[in-house]
């Protein structure tokens, strides 16, 4: 595999590790839980970013897996968008629509309480 490729994933994976540090005081068994369930949507930062016009296939495979693996470190990422450690670009309106262009069955706007905009 090109090591190009493999670097949205590296990214996200030591995305989430710092996250899941900051935001969440649980044990290290969850942190794992959080970093594997979110590798998946590396693929989606430029969507969400607005660099792409479209999520691609892969993106919306990672998000219904992380949707379903564990929601909250989904809602972790998207609360934490703007932490300057995490260097996210995420436009939230593009976000709360993603799981819809992916016909994903869960809504991100159900995070409760996690996020204005």
């Amino acid at each position: 595999m090109d090591s190009n490729a493999c670097l949205p994933h590296l990214l996200v994976l030591a995305i989430t590790l710092v996250l899941v540090s900051h935001a969440m005081g649980d044990s290290a068994q969850d942190k794992q839980r959080c970093a594997e369930s979110l590798t998946g949507v590396a693929t989606c930062l430029p969507y969400l970013g607005a660099d792409a016009k479209a999520p691609t296939a892969d993106c919306c495979s990672g998000l219904t897996q992380a949707m379903k693996a564990n929601k909250k470190c989904v809602c972790l990422i998207l609360k934490d968008r703007d932490d300057p450690d995490l260097g996210l670009n995420i436009n939230m309106t593009i976000a709360v629509g993603l799981p819809s262009l992916c016909k994903t069955p869960d809504n991100l706007s159900q995070c409760s309480g996690t996020f204005n905009f």
